[in-house]
């Protein structure tokens, strides 16, 4: 049973005021659940009951609560949103919402991602710092080379991706609170489902990827993470760690030493990506974070041979 749903939360709205609603709360089972809640309201606060415009429960008041209604708030409209069980059959009204409550978070979840993918959200971005992209607003990671940055992405109906790249222009312009609220917000979004997926092979030992929703949108930004060398250590099993960022949305992880390390570095060398701003890379990593690049993508935006 979802806690959520034994319990009788009662509002009650002051003369037609959105802005001014009481809450008290009472079980669900309590035939005098509006009384009790109202009590707790006025231990709270002294409001007038003929003040009260409207009365919102999660279940059905009572038949001793809707003579309690009609007797202390005559001229409130009153709602609720299930049904009391008349087979007092509670277990199984409580499954009920709680189902219902399910739907409808679901539901809200969907509208929610429907609305963030319509209006974009920021991601940081890794690049690697050549040509055009001198134009990006970044952090550097290692050395000169990579670069971290951040982009407005946005997700249309038909998946198509589009990327709006925060310039160096605009950066300089901002303020210090919004950079930090900028690179939070970044950041938080990009954490947001995704996961380690760990692969085990007796001769080869541990490799993990990293996903994320969307396509893995993004996912080989998660190196740029505060937490990203110790987690991912746990992960592996290892503290020294080989890491391949096989495009901006594939990374893959493994022991320095291990079987994998190898094979991730070929698998960097022969990316098929052609994305543009990052430039295939295996990096050497350990708790401290990044500590250099082994080895790239020899052709660069191309396909290796």
């Amino acid at each position: 049973m979802d806690p959520a749903v034994d319990t009788n939360v009662v509002f009650f709205q002051v003369n037609g005021n959105d802005d001014e609603v009481l809450r008290g709360v009472a079980p669900a089972q309590a035939e005098d659940a509006v009384r009790l809640a109202w009590r707790q309201v006025q231990e709270e606060r002294q409001v007038p009951a003929s003040e009260i415009t409207q009365v919102r429960c999660t279940w059905q008041p009572s038949e001793a609560d809707r003579i309690f209604l009609a007797e202390t708030f005559r001229d409130a409209e009153c709602t609720y949103v299930f049904d009391r069980p008349q087979d007092g059959d509670w277990s199984a009204a409580f499954d009920r919402a709680a189902k219902a409550v399910a739907r409808i978070e679901l539901d809200h979840g969907a509208q929610s991602s429907a609305k963030t993918r319509a209006a974009g959200e920021w991601l940081p971005t890794l690049h690697t710092y050549d040509g055009p992209l001198q134009l990006y607003a970044s952090y550097p990671l290692v050395g000169d080379r990579l670069h971290v940055g951040f982009a407005k992405v946005v997700i249309s109906e038909t998946g198509r991706i589009g990327m709006s790249h925060l310039l160096r222009t605009t950066f300089m312009q901002m303020s210090r609170d919004e950079i930090a609220e900028l690179v939070a917000e970044a950041a938080g979004n990009l954490m947001d489902g995704l996961r380690f997926t760990v692969f085990v092979d007796e001769a080869k030992g541990r490799m993990a990827i990293l996903e994320r929703p969307d396509g893995n949108l993004c996912a080989a930004s998660a190196i740029v993470m505060d937490d990203f060398p110790g987690k991912a250590a746990e992960q592996i099993g290892e503290d020294e760690l080989i890491v391949g960022l096989i495009s901006p949305d594939q990374i893959c992880v493994a022991g320095a030493r291990s079987g994998w390390a190898g094979e991730i570095t070929d698998w960097v060398r022969t990316s098929p990506d052609t994305s543009g701003d990052l430039v295939p890379a295996v990096l050497l990593v350990d708790r401290s974070g990044i500590r250099e690049i082994l080895a790239e993508r020899p052709t660069g935006r191309l396909p290796a041979t």
